[in-house]
């Protein structure tokens, strides 16, 4: 019987919300209701399929004759999966089963938000897996702190307590600039200046408890 492998992916997310003003007119415009008609049926050959679908930037409906991809063939070792070497376009590749991304659970103070399914099958050697993809996220009370460590090549989220800093920590103050420059209306329930803790020196990083979720108890070298 193969055995049963789940693997879990964690990464952090985050949300950037952005308000523009909106200018009104004086005067009052009917605006027809956007239609979108419908390609004709395509007519492919030498077994390529139809697809129908949207552009990727624009969104508007695009529709062309495409072969699709044979399966691709991993290694032992190896799960199959996607990556994107450019805007709008996807790659069949093949990820070690011990890439330095995939971790076990959320780190630096970040709680698991959502969990999906990034591949389930038989992998190169008859093995049974199912590899999983989590999303942390810092609580609603605290900010991230994007930091790149020395010696990494990418960067690290930390989830760093909005007030009541602990030892070894300073308070300091982040300015939402697009605010500081939009009329008052548009900004009217989001402050101006947000205050955060950050490690008195930029060589330290934060110290976290165990526990997920749980807000840093210092900094150290």
């Amino acid at each position: 019987m193969d055995s049963l492998q789940a693997i879990t992916l964690f990464s952090f997310f985050f949300t950037v919300v952005v308000a523009f003003p909106q200018q009104t007119a004086s005067g009052t415009t009917t605006v027809p209701p956007a239609t979108i008609t419908k390609a004709a049926s395509l007519s492919c050959s030498d077994g390529k399929t139809a697809v129908y679908t949207t552009d990727c930037t624009m969104g508007t409906p695009t529709s062309y004759c495409a072969s699709p991809d044979p399966p691709i063939q991993c290694s032992e070792g190896y799960f199959p999966s996607v990556w994107h070497p450019g805007h709008c376009m996807e790659q069949s590749t093949c990820f070690p089963l011990d890439a330095s991304w995939i971790t076990i659970e959320c780190s630096h103070g970040a709680i698991p938000w959502t969990t999906s399914t990034l591949y389930e099958g038989t992998l190169a050697g008859g093995q049974s897996t199912i590899i999983t993809a989590v999303s942390c996220s810092c609580a609603k009370s605290q900010w991230y702190s994007m930091t790149m460590l020395p010696g990494a090549s990418t960067v690290d989220t930390f989830c760093m307590p909005s007030s009541s800093c602990p030892a070894g920590m300073t308070t300091s103050v982040s300015t939402n600039t697009y605010c500081a420059t939009a009329p008052a209306s548009v900004c009217s329930d989001i402050p101006l200046e947000t205050n955060y803790c950050k490690c008195e020196s930029t060589a330290q990083t934060p110290v976290y408890p165990g526990s997920a979720g749980a807000a840093p108890t210092g900094c150290k070298l």
